[in-house]
C-alpha cells in the first residue's frame, strides 16, 4: 500500500502514467476527478492507493468516508425508520454517533423507539465500530445488562467488510429485530441503559 500526501494521484497504468486531481468521493466506490480545481478541505488529506496489476484503486480516507455517510444519515434513509447522526459536531475526529431503530411491525418491537450509541475509531472502517444500546432490549446478539452488541453473535460486525457502514448496522439490527429468533422475545420496560 502506497500512501500519497497529496489529493494529486498518479494513476500508474500499462504503457504509462496520468496526474488525476480527486474532487471528493461519490457513492459506488468512485473518486470524481476535477482537472485541476482544489478546495480547502482537501488539502493535506491522505489517500490510500493500492497498486494492484495494470491498475491502481484508491481507497477512501477515513473522515472523507465518515462526512459522506453523515451526509447520508442526514438526508435520512429508506423509510425512516432508521436513522443515524453524529453526537457533538464539534468532534473533528467524528467518532461518537447516534443511531436510532423504530421497532419492525408485527413484532414485540413494534412502535418502540431504539437509541444507539456507535463509536468509531480510529481504525474505522477497516474495523467496524462498536454498537451499544442505550434503550433496554432483549436480541440474541445483545448483551442483556450492558446493552452493547456484540460481535460474534451478529453477522455484519463479525465479517466485517471495509465497504460496510453504519447504515448497514442499523437496518441488519432492525431485520434482526424482526426475525424469527427475536421477533416474540418478551422485552423490558422501555428505559435508557445508562
Amino acid at each position: 500500500m502506497v500512501v500519497v500526501e497529496t489529493m494529486v494521484v498518479v494513476d500508474l497504468w500499462e504503457g504509462g502514467r496520468r496526474e488525476v486531481e480527486l474532487d471528493r468521493w461519490e457513492g459506488g466506490g468512485r473518486w470524481r476527478s476535477t482537472g485541476g480545481r482544489r478546495d480547502r478541505e482537501r488539502q493535506n488529506c491522505t489517500v490510500n492507493m493500492t497498486l494492484g496489476s495494470g491498475g491502481s484503486s484508491v481507497v477512501v480516507p477515513r473522515n472523507f468516508r465518515l462526512l459522506e455517510e453523515l451526509e447520508r444519515g442526514e438526508k435520512g434513509i429508506g423509510d425512516g425508520t432508521v436513522s443515524y447522526g453524529m453526537d457533538d459536531g464539534d468532534d473533528i475526529y467524528m467518532r461518537s454517533w447516534t443511531g436510532t431503530i423504530i421497532g419492525p411491525h408485527n413484532s414485540v418491537h413494534e412502535g418502540r423507539i431504539y437509541q444507539l450509541k456507535l463509536f468509531c475509531d480510529k481504525d474505522y472502517p477497516e474495523k467496524p465500530p462498536s454498537v451499544r444500546f442505550h434503550s433496554r432490549i432483549n436480541m440474541t446478539c445483545v448483551n442483556h445488562e450492558t446493552g452493547v452488541v456484540e460481535p460474534k453473535k451478529f453477522g455484519i460486525l463479525a465479517n466485517w467488510q471495509r465497504e460496510y457502514t453504519m447504515e448497514d448496522i442499523l437496518t441488519q439490527l432492525k431485520k434482526e429485530m424482526a426475525a424469527a429468533h427475536n421477533r416474540k422475545l418478551v422485552q423490558p420496560p422501555e428505559v435508557l441503559v445508562l
